[in-house]
C-alpha cells in the first residue's frame, strides 16, 4: 500500500522578530503572526507590545482569547457576573485565559514595556482588518494623549458590528470613558 500525503493549501511560513502585518488602532499596536489565511481561517495570533500606562478598554466578544506574557508585567481585569473586578497580573511564562463573553481588559500599569502574544479565532482579526491602519513596525508608535472622546465612541460603535461588545459605548460622555481607561492604566507598580 502507498502513502500519499494531503496536500496542503501553503508552504510552512517562518517569521522573524518584528515580521507579520502591523496595526495600530488607538494607542494600540500589534503585528499579527498567524493570521485567518495562514490557518485556514481557524485562528488567528498576534504580539503586542504595551508602553507603561497603555491599556485597552473593558470589552468581550463571542471567543475566548489566551494570552501568555513574553516579557514584563500585564495586568488583566475580568468583569464577574455581579460586576465586580479581579485583577490578575501575569509575568513572562504565563497564560490566562479569558473565555466567550466575559468582560475584560489589560493594561501595563507598571513603569517598564510588556510583551504578550494574544491567541484567537479568526473572527477576531476581522475587527482589527475594517478598523485598524496598516503601519511599519519601525514607524514612531502613535501615543494619543489627547484623543477626541466622541471618535473614541464611535469606534467602539463600529466595533459593536464585528460583534465586540464595548459597555462603554452607549455613553454620551467620552470624556468619562477616557478617564476610566486613564484610572485603569494607573501605575501600581512591579
Amino acid at each position: 500500500m502507498k502513502v500519499q500525503s494531503i496536500i496542503p493549501s501553503k508552504s510552512v511560513r517562518k517569521l522573524g522578530p518584528r515580521e507579520g502585518k502591523t496595526v495600530q488602532i488607538g494607542n494600540a499596536r500589534l503585528t499579527w503572526k498567524a493570521m485567518g489565511e495562514d490557518t485556514g481561517y481557524m485562528t488567528s495570533m498576534y504580539e503586542m507590545d504595551l508602553a507603561p500606562g497603555n491599556g485597552i478598554p473593558i470589552h468581550s466578544h463571542p471567543y475566548a482569547e489566551v494570552f501568555y506574557v513574553v516579557q514584563g508585567r500585564t495586568d488583566f481585569v475580568a468583569i464577574d457576573e455581579a460586576g465586580e473586578e479581579e485583577w490578575v497580573r501575569c509575568g513572562p511564562g504565563e497564560t490566562l485565559i479569558v473565555p466567550i463573553n466575559r468582560l475584560h481588559a489589560f493594561h501595563n500599569r507598571t513603569d517598564k514595556p510588556s510583551r504578550f502574544l494574544s491567541f484567537s479565532v479568526y473572527y477576531h482579526q476581522v475587527l482589527f482588518d475594517r478598523l485598524a491602519q496598516e503601519v511599519d513596525v519601525d514607524s514612531p508608535q502613535t501615543v494619543t494623549t489627547d484623543a477626541d472622546p466622541q471618535e473614541y465612541i464611535q469606534l467602539m460603535q463600529e466595533a459593536l458590528k464585528q460583534d465586540m461588545y464595548f459597555p462603554q459605548a452607549s455613553s454620551s460622555d467620552g470624556g468619562e470613558v477616557l478617564q476610566e481607561l486613564k484610572d485603569r492604566t494607573t501605575v501600581v507598580g512591579i
